[in-house]
């Protein structure tokens, strides 16, 4: 890079020597431009351009148009710090442009970073003119704060929010080859910090090691399109979305971790054609599904942590509700993951929420008339939640799993551990489905009431129980014998529940009065002999049969 003129001091701007070497390497197609000092100021050029020309490359502070490898050689990596135009702060100072042509309102234009001049048009069996960026140990400072104004575009008087022309690596709209970053930091930017955008196919590969893209008011990572992505020790976060995604046929995170943000989400999405909207999962059928695989990763401080189709693997997830939203995932399938869920600083937060669809009418945006959403279904979920000593100390408990809406009845989720707020995993009282649950080592950790069970209505006298969760307690109102059915199907039909197998135990809350479920007095349910619930904590324990849609009895306990 001294070749080419920069001083690398910290001080003088390098702009115009580094882009010269860029543009001397594309030219002689040299493989490597190397980075010798410890720092590098770059300063934004001058924007002329209209901010929404995604094309044009005036404005832009780097642009590489040909295969290369940008190398930190300096000891504790190269620091390309980016900075406004003529060398302003760029996080009080930018430019305004014009948003469009046809649009001369004015735009905020920070320029962003490192930005790739791809084909504009799919070479397909040609080879792509960027078939290869490199960036090995470097950091991309960008020197903007996150400061939760997550509004876009960016404010023209303040110059805060999301500033969509503000990306660290940003590749728009062009079709490149493969983008592999190790060792290399982006750190401090006001819109997506990696940015793909455009065609499913615009890219074919992005593999990271050891890289870390932090503090934004946007994304900190956005591969937007249907490209292979390979992940070791990364992390991403201290932003609005840690990830912004749409469908991978095959993305790998081995040890990476998502932190700090407001939400975001992992899998689902187009992988194949797009089909009615981005958020539509499609895949080509002739070859093996979608993956989305996490191996050993870490999820800290998300507010709201989604997945979607076609993601499995084992998670460890620190103050970070889990949700699974058939609504937003359209036809949500095939999720598989272990999760370990830890309660630590936030209280009152559910670790696993299955939305599933409000109603099976329920229309596809994009989609033609009568193409409804489809209820979450091959769902497989083995939850472990726990506490810190710390959340145990401050009383912070976990709410209880739940889910809500239609749900296939092939999902099911396996809870271990600590419950709070007075219930177990539930539905509701009168759920529409029920996924297949099951409980173990359970801890009730309530401060509503010791048991921990999920307690329906106090019965007024004979009725049934809708099953709703695998732990129930049933409570009657005065001294009477009250005959006791049970649902056989959750209110949206066989189809959405009870799965074979389903084991529920109902028990006795308090002394008043008499649960007696009697011998061939019902279809919905099979005991072995009449059986009596007086005592308090009387219990029987039921294992549903799909087949005849009926509980069959599989233990009972009277201390009467």
């Amino acid at each position: 890079m001294e070749q080419a003129g920069a001083l690398g001091d910290g001080t003088t701007n390098d702009q115009q020597a580094i882009q010269a070497a860029l543009d001397y390497a594309a030219v002689v197609e040299a493989a490597t431009v190397a980075f010798y000092s410890s720092r590098y100021r770059i300063d934004c050029p001058l924007r002329v351009s209209p901010a929404t020309e995604t094309r044009a490359e005036d404005g832009h502070p780097l642009v590489v148009r040909r295969s290369v490898a940008l190398k930190g050689k300096a000891a504790d990596r190269s620091v390309l710090e980016f900075r406004g135009l003529d060398g302003e702060d760029p996080e009080t100072g930018w430019q305004l442009v014009p948003t469009a042509s046809d649009d001369p309102a004015l735009a905020v234009w920070r320029g962003g970073g490192l930005f790739l001049q791809g084909d504009t048009e799919d070479p397909v069996s040609g080879e792509k003119t960027i078939g290869r960026l490199e960036l090995d140990r470097l950091v991309l400072e960008g020197g903007r704060y996150h400061t939760g104004a997550y509004a876009w575009p960016a404010d023209i008087l303040t110059g805060d929010g999301w500033d969509i022309t503000d990306k660290a690596l940003w590749v728009q709209d062009c079709f490149v080859g493969e983008i592999i970053c190790t060792d290399t930091d982006m750190i401090g930017w006001k819109g997506e910090i990696f940015y793909l955008g455009g065609a499913l196919d615009m890219a074919d590969r992005v593999v990271l090691d050891r890289c870390r893209f932090a503090t934004t008011n946007g994304s900190a990572f956005n591969p937007g399109c249907n490209v292979e992505i390979i992940a070791s020790d990364c992390s991403f976060g201290d932003c609005f979305q840690a990830q912004e995604d749409v469908g991978k046929s095959r993305a790998i995170y081995r040890n990476c971790i998502w932190h700090d943000c407001d939400h975001m989400g992992l899998g689902s999405g187009a992988t194949d054609t797009l089909e009615h909207n981005f958020l539509w999962p499609t895949r080509d059928d002739q070859s093996p599904p979608p993956l989305t695989r996490l191996d050993q990763c870490e999820f800290r401080n998300i507010g709201w942590l989604r997945f979607f189709s076609w993601v499995g693997g084992s998670i460890r997830a620190v103050d970070s509700p889990i949700g699974l939203p058939g609504w937003a995932g359209q036809a949500l399938r095939d999720v598989d993951l272990d999760i370990e869920a830890v309660l630590d600083r936030k209280q009152s937060i559910h670790a696993l929420t299955i939305d599933g669809v409000a109603s099976l009418t329920e229309q596809v945006s994009g989609a033609p008339t009568g193409t409804y959403q489809l209820p979450p279904a091959n769902v497989a979920i083995n939850l472990k939640q726990r506490r810190t000593r710390e959340a145990q100390l401050a009383g912070r408990q976990w709410l209880g799993v739940l889910w809500n809406g239609y749900i296939d009845h092939s999902c099911a989720i396996h809870v271990e551990g600590e419950f709070a707020s007075g219930r177990v995993p539930n539905g509701g009282d009168t759920p529409l489905s029920m996924p297949l649950v099951t409980m173990a080592k359970e801890t009730a950790s309530s401060s509503y009431w010791t048991r921990g069970w999920y307690r329906p209505a106090t019965f007024s006298g004979s009725g049934e129980i809708r099953v709703t969760a695998p732990l129930m307690s049933i409570g009657l109102e005065s001294a009477i014998i009250a005959d006791m059915t049970l649902s056989r199907t959750p209110l949206g039909g066989a189809q959405h529940g009870y799965a074979d197998g389903q084991g529920i135990r109902i028990t006795k809350d308090g002394a008043t009065g008499t649960l007696r479920f009697e011998k061939g007095a019902s279809a919905s349910f099979a005991v072995r002999a009449t059986r009596n619930l007086t005592d308090a904590y009387d219990w029987i324990e039921f294992v549903y049969n799909r087949e005849l849609q009926r509980w069959e009895e599989s233990g009972f306990f009277s201390a009467a």
